[in-house]
């Protein structure tokens, strides 16, 4: 280990250029975004390595390059600088903020992260995003571009207007939060498309037009909640009552989704599959199907008692 700290304060691999950017970078985010007043700022020194000297919410790999930049509720306030996008080998970037409060008691240590988010397009490993909890306008209007490899985007809890565009791109995208913002879009008719989203989130937003049939396909959807969009209508197919088997629940309260799930399902918070769904194959039952088990049960007890009492006569 010491060899290798010594190699960190070496001129070839401190100068060496993609190393330098993203101290740079580091540096101009700590100062634009009030790092001498972060709940924790270990090391965050200009004359100290990211990597070998272990700065705060900072994770390189074993060549010297960021790999995650984790800070939340940590007091990060301000806009991103564009020199973010240079942490090319990047996977994580997380500066949410958790909860407003605990048990009555403020959150001070909440990240205000504000404005428009820079473009991540050269950071060419990125998993994941998590900036819920902030005041941020815009994602990166370039998002598309990291659609090869983004796994999870959470911005839930921010003043976003807008949906991602080209959302069919995102083939490995697992989980979408973006809730409690104020999308006024209409809803993608290319959602469908996302064919590993597991997690949808959408709630109080200000979402238009229809649900469609092109919603069946996310065949490995657990949750989708896209209540609290009054504005937002169309009908739930009943089809993904056999298409989405592994689905735990729906959220469609105060919006104006009509159909035959929307009539068990609006008027409650959560619709567990269990609400909807009640034959174990997986096909659905409206009420002319279900059999009127308690007439049966009468009139075979009543056929048997006329057998038994004049069946000898």
């Amino acid at each position: 280990y010491g060899c290798q700290y010594a190699r960190a304060y070496d001129q070839s691999y401190k100068n060496e250029f993609q190393r330098k950017a993203e101290k740079s970078a580091l540096l101009e985010f700590y100062n634009l975004c009030g790092g001498d007043f972060w709940r924790n700022n270990d090391n965050w020194m200009p004359e100290t390595d990211p990597c070998w000297d272990y700065w705060y919410g900072v994770t390189c790999n074993e060549h010297g390059y960021v790999i995650k930049l984790e800070l939340p509720d940590n007091r990060v306030r301000g806009i991103l600088p564009s020199t973010l996008g240079s942490l090319t080998s990047l996977i994580k970037l997380d500066l949410a903020s958790t909860e407003p409060d605990y048990h009555l008691h403020p959150n001070d240590e909440m990240n205000r992260v504000e404005g428009v988010m820079p473009s991540m397009a050269l950071c060419f490993q990125l998993e994941e995003i998590e900036v819920s909890g902030n005041i941020i306008l815009r994602l990166p209007d370039d998002l598309y571009l990291n659609a090869d490899t983004l796994r999870s985007l959470s911005a839930s809890r921010n003043l976003l207007r807008n949906l991602p565009i080209y959302l069919s791109r995102f083939q490995k995208l697992h989980t979408l939060e973006l809730d409690n913002n104020r999308i006024e879009d209409e809803f993608p008719t290319d959602m469908g498309q996302l064919r590993n989203i597991r997690i949808i989130h959408l709630q109080y937003n200000r979402l238009k037009g229809s649900i469609t049939q092109d919603i069946v396909p996310m065949d490995k959807i657990r949750v989708f909640d896209v209540s609290h969009n009054p504005e937002l209508g169309g009908i739930i197919p009943e089809q993904i009552i056999v298409d989405w088997a592994e689905v735990d629940y729906l959220a469609i309260l105060n919006t104006t989704i009509a159909g035959y799930i929307s009539s068990l399902c609006l008027d409650v918070p959560f619709c567990w599959k269990f609400m909807y769904d009640t034959h174990k194959d997986l096909t659905w039952a409206t009420v002319s199907d279900v059999p009127d088990i308690v007439g049966m049960t009468v009139d075979l007890a009543q056929t048997n008692f006329y057998a038994d009492t004049y069946g000898g006569r």
